[in-house]
């Protein structure tokens, strides 16, 4: 690692996320989903979630763009998505208000969503009214952070050198991988034939400064890490290498996540 980090933290976080979440790892993870949903000619698609669409695009690979909708509650994502593929559905909604008929879809994509829902459960509900009966709904949510152990490091190092609300940020993300509580929301939504599976990836990006640098850019929280002095950043910085030893090669951050991938029908 270089002794100059360059922590001029800058910049949007979409094209953040696109620029280095993305090659990272959630390509994968959304190549994944949509590889297990076999999509077939002439159903009818909604990526929930969709942040900048990248679920959508990779659906959209195989299949028609224009049965392929996209729908998030925050704009700027909204935007970046129109921004990237202009032949996509998008719409700016919440998820409990969908706006959409009864029945309308044949398959509804959700990666990585539904731990921030402030209502899970009428999230799920108002899925299972847009799905078309016999349609089928897959979803991804992390399993817990000890899964995932650059961000359980870097959760740990947030509060060290951050703050807690920072920490509870990150950590957030992995509040929801329980496969019985899953299993028991989707059940009282109204899906069928629930299946879980653990899903393993890796984390793969050189080099692994430019990562941390840029993956933080993505996040809610990079303006307070933004606002510490150089040094405490470089000491930030330091640590979070150091914690993530294991996990680095000749080639950059690799790093093991896991998810669960729930299957479901109506």
């Amino acid at each position: 690692m270089n002794k100059k980090s360059g922590w001029q933290l800058s910049g949007d976080g979409p094209d953040a996320y696109e620029k280095y979440i993305v090659p990272a790892f959630t390509r994968a993870w959304a190549k994944e989903i949509v590889k297990r949903a076999c999509l077939h000619e002439g159903e009818k698609v909604l990526d929930v979630a969709c942040g900048t669409g990248l679920v959508a695009r990779i659906a959209a690979d195989q299949h028609r763009p224009d049965l392929i909708h996209g729908v998030d509650v925050n704009e700027v994502m909204i935007n970046k998505a129109q921004e990237i593929e202009k032949n996509i559905n998008w719409h700016q909604s919440d998820v409990t208000t969908l706006p959409f008929p009864d029945n309308k879809f044949d398959v509804i994509l959700c990666q990585q969503g539904l731990q921030y829902f402030p209502d899970s459960s009428l999230a799920l509900k108002e899925m299972n009214r847009v799905l078309a009966k016999n349609g089928r709904v897959l979803l991804s949510v992390w399993r817990p952070i000890k899964y995932s152990p650059f961000y359980e490091s870097l959760c740990r190092i947030l509060e060290k050198f951050v703050n807690a609300k920072a920490a509870s940020m990150l950590s957030s993300a992995y509040n929801a991988g329980d496969p019985g509580k899953l299993k028991a929301i989707f059940a009282k939504a109204g899906f069928s034939r629930i299946n879980i599976s653990i899903v393993v990836k890796q984390m793969r990006y050189s080099p692994f400064e430019e990562f941390v640098i840029g993956g933080i850019m993505a996040t809610p929280f990079f303006k307070d890490i933004q606002r510490l002095q150089e040094s405490r950043r470089e000491e930030m910085l330091l640590e979070i290498y150091k914690s993530n030893q294991d996990y680095i090669d000749d080639n950059g951050l690799a790093a093991p996540l896991e998810s669960y991938i729930v299957h479901a029908k109506k």
